[in-house]
């Protein structure tokens, strides 16, 4: 559908650009607030100390910035802890080599031969069945060409479960970097255990594979599993309008225990304080309020948004659009890549009174976690929100560093988180005071009709199979 124009008033939207750029690109704020939370606090990793000070004090930041109603929001997940792990390899040679666990990994003890089964595609597992039987899987965190869609490391450590396998060992495919890690369910405890060796490491395991035809192994993990309590911090910007619509803001502030997690997510995270900042500085220019929502535990299943979706149904009915401001600071141009309702005439047509070549796609794959990026805007499109992720919606790639000990502060460029910031800023305001907003929230129907290709059944049809083994056990 064209749009001819979006209803906001050019002088007063150019007029506040200009203070915006001028707030946002002289700040010191967002370089500040990333050494706090990654140098300070370091990973922010859920069940930690550090999470809970993060949570503490982004809470007392909000408040500093004068959002209104600032409070934090607590709730309950099945919580995961790091033991110590161990690889040592009984044959054709003996050796220890360098591992650790992969998050809501089980504690566990077993021996096997090692399984190579590549990228790990649907149809290598079902073709490997009777070998990957009692034994220990390898598997490349890469994506499968083949698969046609993503395949989730997820759904390839389900599909070792349901093969009978042992053990779980994650390859990183990237040279340098070290393991790559990533939890192995969404809010779900493992039942085998599950580790994360380098490339470095997975290919010596496969060169011996190859020269000897087989390598036997024993895996040990001593991880803990047990109920936690984390936390949303939310805050609001007032809007002068009567009706009750809203724009939110959404972020999360956890990282990975590996790492400090400064891109992932943390650059966005900053951001997002940024134009939390800039539009309580500019209040009185907004009409519709503009909710922060800085979500916890997004690495172990975007746990902390499915719990504000769930526990603000009435909120979510008035919200307009949802930004995902995950890792938004990373390299790369930004623009939006948008979900649910098709929301790209819409923007383009913004971005042309705004002066701006602005770049927007349209993600329509399969409503399921996975292929959304596992990231906190999912459980608001599930509801038939629009959102959108600020990023390169054409050529972002992960950056080699992504999920391992080396996503650290020097890595993000102040300059592109300040960009991040500048364009939320600019679009969420507009959205806010569009007095013609044009998009009504997904219907059931509409939604049932994303959720029912062949591929989302058949990922679907694998996870209630291992919810049936864990049932038993």
């Amino acid at each position: 559908m064209p749009y001819k124009r979006v209803e906001v008033n050019d002088d007063d939207a150019k007029a506040l650009d200009k203070l915006l750029a001028g707030e946002i690109f002289t700040s010191t704020d967002t370089q500040m607030n990333l050494e706090i939370l990654c140098d300070d606090l370091g990973s922010r990793f859920a069940g930690t100390p550090a999470e809970a000070e993060a949570a503490q004090f982004l809470q007392a930041t909000l408040e500093r910035y004068q959002l209104k109603d600032v409070r934090s929001e607590a709730f309950e997940y099945n919580g995961w802890t790091r033991g110590t792990a161990k690889l040592t390899v009984t044959s054709p040679w003996q050796r220890e080599l360098s591992c650790l666990s992969m998050p809501m990994s089980p504690s566990g003890r077993c021996s096997g031969k090692i399984i190579d089964i590549g990228m790990g595609s649907p149809e290598t597992f079902d073709a490997l069945q009777t070998e990957l039987k009692g034994n220990i899987v390898l598997v490349n965190i890469a994506n499968p060409a083949s698969a046609g869609r993503w395949v989730h490391r997820t759904e390839k450590y389900n599909r070792s479960i349901l093969a009978g396998a042992q053990a779980f060992i994650f390859m990183a495919n990237q040279d340098g970097y070290g393991p790559i890690t990533g939890a192995l369910g969404f809010n779900r405890w493992g039942l085998i255990p599950g580790i994360m060796i380098s490339k470095e490491t997975g290919t010596l395991l496969q060169r011996a594979i190859r020269r000897n035809g087989f390598v036997e192994a024993e895996v040990e993990t001593t991880d803990t599993l047990a109920k936690k309590t984390s936390w949303n911090i939310i805050g609001d910007v007032k809007g002068s309008a009567s009706d009750e619509a809203m724009v939110l803001i959404g972020v999360h502030y956890d990282g990975h225990d590996i790492s400090q997690g400064a891109e992932d997510p943390a650059s966005g995270l900053v951001a997002g304080l940024e134009v939390a900042r800039v539009m309580s500085l500019h209040a009185d220019r907004l009409k519709r309020p503009v909710r922060f929502v800085l979500f916890g535990v997004e690495e172990l299943g975007l746990i902390g948004a499915h719990a504000y979706v769930n526990d603000h149904p009435r909120d979510i009915e008035k919200t307009r659009f949802m930004f995902n401001l995950d890792s938004a600071g990373g390299g790369g141009r930004k623009g939006l890549m948008v979900y649910g309702p098709d929301t790209r005439a819409y923007f383009r047509t913004m971005g042309r009174q705004m002066n701006e070549n602005l770049m927007v796609d349209f993600d329509a794959s399969p409503l399921r976690e996975p292929d959304h990026l596992s990231s906190d805007h999912y459980p608001f499109m599930a509801k038939g929100v629009a959102c959108g992720f600020i990023r390169d919606p054409y050529s972002y790639t992960w950056p080699g560093f992504y999920h391992t000990a080396h996503d650290t502060v020097d890595k993000v460029d102040p300059l592109k988180v300040k960009e991040a910031a500048f364009l939320c800023a600019r679009l969420a305001w507009r959205i806010a005071n569009d007095d013609n907003w044009p998009f009504k929230q997904m219907s059931e129907e509409e939604l049932a009709e994303q959720s029912t290709t062949p591929d989302v059944s058949e990922v679907q049809r694998i996870e209630k199979a291992v919810d049936q083994l864990q049932q038993q056990n």
